[in-house]
């Protein structure tokens, strides 16, 4: 979600989109962590029947600091527009996905914050900080393109 409504738009120098509102903190996983800890419980035998959240970064930002940190990395501004689910349900009509998008508004319409200490403690991993995963994203998959 990150790079479909905050990084792709900022790059091609249009506004970020958030859900809901911009005033709340929203965890996000760094891709590359959650391939490497899905393959870590996959191969730890007692870690089945147990729940887990994959090793995601304390300290989460709110959709409004996102927008800006992602736009400080290309060095733009940060411009951006808010969805309400009004607005969603109403754009659904249009374009399919946003139906379905409707029904995950709870993850941006109050604080979604992930704790992985959990499995940080058990497989000592330490999650992607933000600003690095958000910097390695941009530079592998955008300034290179160009």
């Amino acid at each position: 979600m990150l790079n479909e409504t905050i990084i792709k738009p900022l790059s091609a120098g249009k506004k970020a989109n958030l859900l809901s509102s911009g005033q709340y903190k929203h965890s996000y996983t760094f891709t590359p962590d959650a391939g490497k800890a899905t393959a870590m419980l996959g191969n730890t035998n007692d870690a089945y029947n147990q729940v887990w959240h994959l090793p995601t970064a304390g300290n989460p930002l709110t959709g409004k600091e996102w927008v800006e940190v992602v736009a400080a990395e290309f060095g733009v501004n940060p411009k951006f527009q808010v969805a309400t689910k009004f607005m969603v349900r109403i754009i659904g009509l249009f374009v399919p996905i946003m139906k379905e998008i409707v029904e995950m508004m709870y993850q941006n319409d109050r604080d979604y914050v992930f704790d992985s200490i959990k499995f940080e403690k058990r497989f000592d991993f330490k999650p992607t900080p933000y600003l690095d995963g958000i910097k390695m994203v941009i530079q592998n998959d955008y300034k290179q393109k160009k």
